[in-house]
């Protein structure tokens, strides 16, 4: 290929690049949009001649539309300048040829009612809400990394009282914590959750923090059946969060993620555990969706080093 020889096509990874790009420039809030939105792209031709500027020699110059929830769409909107950014970078405008021009924005179609059109779409309105809740556990998880008085000697309850104080601190103005909610363990008494997050008299999420050391499998179970089942009657997004204690944490991590997908889980598994790409060195993320009486929830994994 020589030196103006290009592909005029979209990189492969194109996808998978503009995300990382954002999350690298600590924009998980705009990844996470980027994920729920659909685009497509037009060529409006040689570079020069479509007004864009420098080193556009033989390149050409694209419009880039978004198309997703209303949501998605506004943060994406109003962090236009990055998103550009992260656009241009993961374009590779050497190989591809081509040089972002503008992009445009699209809320999708919403039914007069404001009520989902289907349950898939519920299930994809319910997932854009929890990965903004995901997010901001993200943030608050990489404080908790950084904050040396978080160890081994710590306990489970105060590093979920940390959690609770922090989302309180990010707005969220309804979080309640050890409230007896759903059915304990023994299938006699109330249960008490964790935190649990609502929003105008809805929950829009469980959470459920763990502190281990190492794969004890009956421990972890009784937390993941704890959190999708005695906590859960309405198949609430659920977040699993555990503070590990351990010197080999990709190894720990390893271990923890084959453990649950070889879990059998008591809910049938609408979409199989997935690992998401990694936030830090210190935190790993992963996702799957149960469904419960035919509706569906997504469940959420986090793993935190404390030590």
């Amino acid at each position: 290929m020589g030196e103006f020889d290009f592909t005029y096509e979209l990189p492969n990874n194109f996808d998978k690049r503009v995300y990382q790009f954002l999350q690298q420039m600590q924009e998980i809030n705009a990844a996470e949009a980027f994920r729920q939105c659909s685009y497509e792209y037009d060529d409006v031709g040689l570079a020069y001649y479509a007004g864009l500027r420098g080193d556009n020699w033989n390149k050409k110059a694209i419009d880039i539309t978004f198309e997703g929830p209303a949501k998605a769409v506004t943060l994406l909107k109003n962090k236009k300048m990055i998103l550009d950014e992260a656009l241009g970078k993961a374009i590779k405008p050497s190989e591809s040829g081509y040089l972002v021009r503008d992009i445009y924005f699209f809320e999708d179609d919403i039914p007069f009612d404001n009520m989902p059109s289907s349950n898939e779409n519920r299930l994809n309105a319910d997932i854009e809400t929890a990965n903004i809740v995901l997010a901001d556990l993200i943030q608050i998880g990489e404080r908790v990394c950084l904050n040396h008085s978080f160890n081994a000697s710590s306990s489970e309850n105060s590093i979920n009282d940390y959690f609770r104080d922090m989302l309180f601190a990010k707005g969220y103005k309804e979080v309640k914590d050890q409230t007896r909610h759903g059915m304990s363990v023994n299938g006699k008494d109330a249960a008490e959750v964790d935190i649990l997050l609502t929003k105008d008299g809805k929950e829009i999420a469980i959470y459920e923090g763990l502190k281990i050391d190492s794969v004890n499998q009956t421990y972890i179970d009784t937390h993941i059946d704890k959190a999708i089942i005695n906590y859960n009657a309405l198949g609430t997004a659920t977040f699993i969060v555990a503070y590990v204690n351990s010197s080999n944490f990709e190894s720990f991590w390893e271990r923890y993620s084959l453990h649950i997908e070889n879990y059998d889980f008591p809910l049938e598994i609408r979409k199989d555990y997935y690992v998401r790409p990694h936030p830090n060195a210190a935190m790993r993320v992963a996702t799957m969706v149960l469904t419960r009486d035919g509706y569906d929830f997504p469940v959420y994994y986090l793993a935190i080093k404390i030590g």
